[in-house]
C-alpha cells in the first residue's frame, strides 16, 4: 500500500477501517505495544506482547483479517510466550506496503527483516491460512531461521482450495457489498458462530471496500513436492473437520506423506477460521506441540 492514507481510496476509507480496527481491538484483552519495523518492501506492523524473556513465538494471520484475528488466543499464549504478530505485507492491515511482493524471496526478505530487528535468530511460526502459506514458504527459503511450524487450516500449500472458494472470493471483489462480503463469504469460513466475530469481519469488508491496491503480491500457491520435503524441522498441521476451502482429510494425507517430519492433528470443531471459532483448543494445541518440541 502507498503512502497516501496508507493505501486507501481516500481519506474518509482509511478512516473508516481504523474505526473498524478501533473497536477490534477492544477484544485484544492484555497489555499490548505496536512497533513499525522499516523493511525494503514497506513499514510492517507488529504486535508485541507476552512474557518477556520467555519462547519467542511467531504469529501470521489469515489474508485481510490482520493480527486482530488471535485476539481469543492471545491472553493464553501470552503466559508461555513472547508474541510477536506480524501484519503480512500486501494484504489489508496496519502495514505499508511500498513495493511489489511478486516473488516468494521478497517475503522472505522483509520478514527476516523483522526478525533481525528483534534479534529472533531462530525461532518458531504460527501460521493461519494465508499465513501457514508463508510461513511454509519462509522455512522453504531460509530454513536456517525456523525451529519449527504450526501451520493451522494452511490455504493452498499443500491442498489446491475448491471452485467455491474461489467463486466466492471473486464476487467479493466484483461487488464489495457488506451482504457479500460478511454474509456469503466470512460466514461461509466460519462453522461456529459468535457474536464478537461480526467485528473482524467488519474490519474485513471495511478493507475489501476502502483499499487501494497499488502493488502486485504473489497469491498463496501450491508448493511442490521437492520443495515440501526440505522441510527438516518439526512441523505440526492441524485443520477443522469443517474446514471449507478443501478436503480436510485429503490436506493432511498429502503434509504426512510428503512432509517427514510432519504430525497432523483435526480439531473435531471448527471451520476454516480456527483462532476465533475454537480459540481455547487452538491455544491449547500450540501450548502442548511447543512444550513438547522444546523438551525434545
Amino acid at each position: 500500500m502507498g503512502d497516501a492514507y496508507k493505501g486507501f481510496k481516500s481519506k474518509e476509507g482509511y478512516e473508516s477501517y481504523q474505526a473498524a480496527y478501533k473497536e477490534v481491538t477492544k477484544l485484544w484483552e492484555i497489555p499490548y505495544r505496536n512497533e513499525t519495523i522499516h523493511t525494503s518492501f514497506g513499514d510492517v506492523s507488529v504486535i508485541v506482547c507476552g512474557t518477556k524473556k520467555k519462547e519467542p513465538l511467531v504469529l501470521l494471520h489469515a489474508f485481510g483479517f490482520s493480527s486482530l484475528e488471535w485476539y481469543g488466543c492471545v491472553e493464553r499464549l501470552a503466559e508461555d510466550f513472547q508474541l510477536y504478530f506480524i501484519d503480512v505485507l500486501g494484504e489489508f492491515n496496519q502495514s505499508n506496503t511500498k513495493e511489489h511482493l511478486n516473488e516468494r524471496e521478497g517475503y522472505a526478505k522483509w520478514i527476516t527483516e523483522v526478525f533481525d530487528h528483534f534479534g529472533i535468530a531462530r525461532v518458531s511460526i504460527v501460521g493461519h491460512s494465508n499465513g501457514g502459506w508463508h510461513a511454509i514458504n519462509y522455512a522453504c527459503l531460509k530454513p536456517e531461521r525456523v525451529k519449527s511450524l504450526i501451520i493451522l487450516s494452511p490455504a493452498a500449500s499443500i491442498k489446491r482450495m475448491n471452485l467455491s472458494f474461489y467463486f466466492r472470493l471473486f464476487f467479493t471483489n466484483l461487488i464489495p457489498s457488506r451482504s457479500i462480503v460478511i454474509d456469503h463469504f466470512c460466514s461461509w469460513l466460519t462453522s461456529r458462530k459468535r457474536t464478537e466475530h461480526q467485528k473482524l469481519f467488519e474490519l474485513y469488508y471495511r478493507g475489501q471496500k476502502f483499499v487501494q491496491w497499488e502493488y502486485v503480491m504473489t497469491p498463496p500457491k501450491l508448493f511442490k513436492d521437492e520443495e515440501l520435503k526440505t522441510l527438516t524441522m518439526p512441523v505440526f498441521i492441524a485443520v477443522g473437520k469443517n474446514e471449507v476451502i478443501y478436503d480436510p482429510y485429503r490436506m493432511l494425507e498429502r503434509a504426512s506423506d510428503k512432509i517427514q517430519s510432519a504430525k497432523t492433528h483435526m480439531f473435531e470443531d471448527g471451520g476454516h477460521m480456527l483462532p476465533i471459532e475454537i480459540p481455547d483448543q487452538v491455544s491449547d494445541y500450540i501450548v502442548a506441540v511447543m512444550k513438547n518440541n522444546l523438551q525434545n
